[in-house]
């Protein structure tokens, strides 16, 4: 019995060193096998590359490295959540470590702590992490341009002087995802933590780019420009800009890295355009024709211009900058958009609203008077509230405008004068601007009645004493339009129709020798307002003749 327990004790350590002998045998065996191989029972991100050559292991961990590239990183402020993809924060598997690290699993330098290693490994397989890199500069590129990476801009500083005194006011922090606290706080996470990757930073102060010297050295040009002299010339008026007017136009702006004085382009225009209001030039009126009783209108002249045209505020400042004085010719710009057509489309020159017309024998001289007068007269557009005065539209009829002698009523007897006839004009207007509803500012009839007039409701004319003048007391403008023949003149007014008029009445009665006549109309506007009023005409009783039936002397030549 005590040999048995003797032999058995001796047996235990044999059996046990027997198996050591044959383990160790096993991994000498085992590790000759796999000398340029991946040890066996190798994991990579729990892919098996155990007995893996280098080329099998290297397509393993390109597979590796393409897939992680997709994977998301985050970076998070108070406030704003960065997410990309790992290539994107330039995260890459750092493939050349990860072979080595491959390789190097269960080859310890020890030879013991390498059986150790390749015993543990038969039952819990050794599991190599994946290892990352991180390209800094990436990071701060990505970080730069993520939407939010400035949550608030700095405020550089500026001044202005729109109150007549310069204001400063100072810069001021803003705040940034600072890209180099971000990539640092990455690189360390990816460092020594694990895939998927995601870090919290705080935001940064940001600080403005320009201090007070900046400040200082602007303010010091901004004094050298109120310190010019500025003429400045429009439409051939001229001003001179004041040095308060200059200060107000004082604005900064940052122009590359560098704080600069500037005229505000808005309050130079305001103050420029009230400096210079009266310096527009003339409007153009319109020039109308008539063609089968339809008015269209062009305008007789270039458009009116204003200051000022775009450019104005640098080309001043361009000036002021010279320094001393200097003498500005300004740019203009239309004063009216359309070139003025909307300002005639409001006069409302748009129908016929009267006309009359007159004969007479063919082929008289007075004919030419009257043809010649109904020229210079046709196209006359009388604005609303306007008075049209013939004599001083017309002025004195002469030889040299084109008038001729002919037959003509002077204190009560006929005689030739130059621009004889053209009373009849006169009576041809006064009819038409009658039925159009026109006010009379000042007419008077011919002292002898002529047949071919209508009876008491007819005018004549003498320069520069004997006047027609009517007054356009409608809301829209009245166009004299003539047309004349060889035995006629008509006289039409185009406007909008305002007044509806009627002859209601006329009477006439002695006047000693003479005979008034008084000739009543009534005009009804759109409002259903009715105006009264009346003509008056007085006619001697002969040539030569006066009211009390007395001769009266010729006239000389």
């Amino acid at each position: 019995m005590r040999r048995w327990s003797v032999r058995v004790l001796l047996g235990v350590p044999l059996l046990l060193l027997g198996l050591l002998l044959t383990a160790v045998a096993a991994w000498g065996v085992d590790k000759m096998v796999h000398v340029d191989q991946v040890n066996r029972n190798v994991l990579v991100a729990g892919v098996p590359v155990g007995g893996l050559d280098d080329l099998e292991l290297d397509s393993i961990l390109r597979d590796l490295a393409a897939d992680s590239a997709d994977d998301p990183v985050i970076i998070r402020a108070p406030g704003l959540d960065i997410t990309v993809a790992n290539a994107e924060a330039g995260i890459t598997v750092d493939t050349a470590a990860m072979r080595s690290a491959v390789l190097d699993a269960g080859r310890e330098a020890n030879p013991v702590s390498s059986f150790s290693t390749w015993v543990t490994a038969l039952r819990n397989p050794l599991e190599i992490e994946p290892i990352y890199q991180i390209d800094l500069e990436v990071v701060q590129q990505m970080i730069r341009s993520a939407p939010g990476w400035v949550r608030v801009a700095p405020t550089e500083p500026s001044f202005t002087a729109a109150s007549g005194e310069m204001v400063v006011t100072p810069g001021a922090d803003g705040e940034y995802l600072d890209p180099a606290v971000a990539a640092e706080a990455l690189a360390a996470e990816v460092a020594f933590g694990s895939a998927p990757f995601s870090v919290d930073v705080t935001w940064s102060p940001l600080a403005p780019e320009l201090d007070q010297e900046d400040v200082t050295a602007a303010l010091d040009h901004a004094n050298d420009l109120v310190d010019s002299t500025l003429t400045v010339r429009v439409n051939g008026e001229t001003a001179r800009i004041g040095t308060t007017t200059l200060t107000r136009w004082i604005d900064s702006t940052v122009l590359g890295d560098e704080l600069v004085p500037v005229f505000n382009e808005d309050r130079v225009q305001q103050s420029l355009e009230r400096l210079l209001d009266g310096y527009t030039s003339d409007y153009p009126e319109p020039v109308y024709s008539v063609e089968n009783d339809e008015v269209s209108f062009g305008l007789g002249g270039p458009p009116a211009m204003r200051c000022c045209g775009a450019g104005a505020a640098d080309l001043l400042y361009r000036e002021a900058e010279k320094g001393g004085a200097a003498f500005v010719f300004l740019p203009t710009r239309p004063a009216e958009e359309d070139g003025g057509s909307a300002r005639v489309e409001t006069l409302g020159v748009t129908e016929l609203v009267s006309e009359f017309t007159t004969n007479h024998a063919c082929c008289e001289s007075r004919v030419t008077n009257i043809h010649q007068i109904a020229d210079v007269v046709r196209g006359v557009v009388v604005k609303p509230g306007e008075r049209f005065s013939v004599n001083d539209f017309v002025g004195e009829r002469t030889v040299e405008k084109g008038f001729v002698p002919a037959g003509a009523i002077q204190q009560g007897h006929f005689k030739d004068d130059v621009g004889g006839g053209v009373s009849q004009f006169a009576t041809t207007l006064f009819n038409a601007a009658f039925f159009a509803g026109l006010e009379f500012d000042d007419y008077q009839s011919h002292t002898i009645y002529l047949s071919r007039y209508p009876y008491g409701r007819e005018a004549t004319l003498n320069f520069p004493d004997v006047d027609l003048a009517v007054i356009n007391n409608t809301p829209f403008g009245v166009l004299i339009w003539t047309e004349y023949d060889d035995t006629s003149i008509t006289v039409q007014m185009y406007s909008t129709k305002y007044w509806d008029v009627e002859q209601t009445d006329q009477r006439s009665w002695r006047s000693g020798a003479c005979r008034s006549v008084e000739t009543f109309r009534s005009r009804t506007n759109p409002a259903g307002e009715v105006v009264e009023d009346s003509v008056k005409a007085r006619y001697r009783p002969g040539e030569g003749l006066d009211c009390a039936g007395n001769p009266t002397p010729k006239p000389r030549g």
